[in-house]
């Protein structure tokens, strides 16, 4: 089976930099004893430091790794290694038919999907009159922790903003704290995002105010949440932290598209590993967000690849806006991928995002696609420029300003940027109908 994936979106599938060092190391064909592929995978034997090699392979439909190595991290260096060598050098891989070890590790594989279908199909009924129960039970826990909530944020205001920066994680942590003993961890992580503004920058007084003022406006929203649309009340749930049924989600009308993945961003909060997806619809001009968990010590089983198309059915979550959350109810690799449609320039992107929080206020990462732009220093950061003259200030790091220039030698080209508010971070380009993304972690 051809491989349509570049180097760069291999290597966005390493755990961390480390690894794609070694993962470079070990995609030469000297590493490698035994190098064989089918139309489902490619495998081999790598030779380490003990007496027998080690087994890797790779599932080429759903791209998912196995490796006897001991290492922890997923993919291993292995993993990653035998992509990269498959990828460059596809001849030197010789087909033929899958051995037994092989073959089991592809059967347990769909096994284990069918059976996850099956569950979802068999899953108990619910006690419709418990769950009600249990719902109201939440719901007042709720508005009580609004009702301390908003009477801290009426002492904060009252009291000025002035000793905020020096207390800061007392002020806002021990609040955040009492919103999960309200079950309401949305609003938990709005103020631990405020406890994380920057205090030294110029903007945190108009930072702070926003993003207090968004809490306010959620807070009202959710106790008149009955007199509310059903798109709206489900909106609102969700940022207050009630979670969506994965069943009634996939239960839904599906959005069977090319879904193009627009960029990959990794966090981690606590013991929670957290990757985000954003991806843009070929023919629906749809965007969506995808959301991966896992435990620290374990790994994600997904493994969606920047960059690349898949040809797959999105349900997406109830609510409102313009990037929603979504989950696939089935998904294939394609090997061809294509540019998104995009704002011709800055002035109509801006509008674009106007809309979007016009449309649900709520919203962060906004995607905007822009086309033909370039990047400039602006004193100590950078500037996008359009070929209109429209400019805005972008974070990126030096890393990336130099990247860029490499790719394009000043050249115009297509933009991924996520926004929220005036802060424009610059993620992915296309120069060329390639596609060039940076590594995205955040802590």
């Amino acid at each position: 089976m051809a491989l349509n994936l570049t180097e760069e979106q291999i290597l966005q599938l390493a755990p961390d930099d480390s690894s794609v060092k070694a993962g470079k190391g070990l995609a030469t064909l000297s590493k490698w004893i035994l190098r064989e592929c089918s139309e489902r995978a490619v495998w081999g034997h790598c030779q380490g430091s003990g007496k027998n090699p080690y087994q890797t392979v790779i599932d080429l439909n759903n791209i998912a790794f196995k490796c006897s190595c001991p290492s922890r991290k997923f993919p291993c260096k292995h993993g990653l290694g035998l992509l990269l060598l498959y990828a460059r050098q596809p001849d030197q891989f010789k087909q033929v038919e899958e051995p037994d070890w092989v073959a089991a590790w592809l059967t347990k594989r769909a096994e284990k999907a069918e059976k996850k279908e099956q569950k979802a199909k068999n899953e108990a009924p619910i006690d419709e009159a418990a769950q009600a129960k249990r719902q109201e039970k939440r719901h007042q826990k709720v508005l009580g922790g609004i009702s301390d909530l908003e009477v801290w944020m009426k002492d904060l205001v009252r009291n000025g903003f002035l000793n905020v920066p020096e207390r800061a994680y007392i002020i806002f942590d021990n609040m955040a704290r009492r919103m999960v003993d309200a079950q309401a961890p949305g609003l938990a992580g709005r103020l631990k995002a405020m406890q994380e503004i920057d205090f030294d920058s110029e903007s945190w007084k108009s930072e702070l105010t926003e993003s207090m003022s968004r809490l306010y406006l959620l807070m009202q929203s959710y106790r008149n949440i009955e007199s509310l649309p059903d798109e709206w009340k489900d909106e609102i749930r969700t940022q207050i932290g009630y979670p969506q049924s994965k069943d009634n989600i996939l239960a839904g009308k599906p959005v069977t598209d090319c879904w193009l993945v627009l960029h990959k961003q990794s966090r981690k909060v606590n013991d929670i590993n957290t990757d985000i997806y954003w991806f843009y619809g070929k023919k629906s001009s749809l965007f969506a967000k995808y959301l991966s968990f896992a435990v620290a010590g374990s790994f994600s089983t997904e493994n969606w690849i920047p960059g690349s198309v898949y040809e797959g059915a999105l349900c997406f979550y109830n609510g409102t806006g313009i990037c929603r959350r979504a989950l696939f109810r089935e998904s294939e690799l394609l090997k061809e991928a294509f540019v998104p449609k995009c704002c011709p320039d800055l002035k109509q992107a801006a509008a674009m995002y106007r809309q979007a929080m016009t449309t649900n206020p709520f919203s962060e990462d906004i995607p905007l696609l822009i086309n033909d732009v370039t990047v400039a220093r602006n004193g100590n950061g950078y500037g996008m420029l359009d070929n209109a003259g429209y400019a805005v200030s972008v974070i990126m790091s030096d890393e990336t300003y130099i990247d860029i220039l490499a790719i394009t030698g000043g050249n115009p080209f297509v933009s991924l940027a996520l926004v929220n508010g005036n802060i424009w971070e610059l993620k992915s380009i296309w120069y060329n109908k390639e596609y060039h993304t940076w590594r995205d972690e955040r802590n």
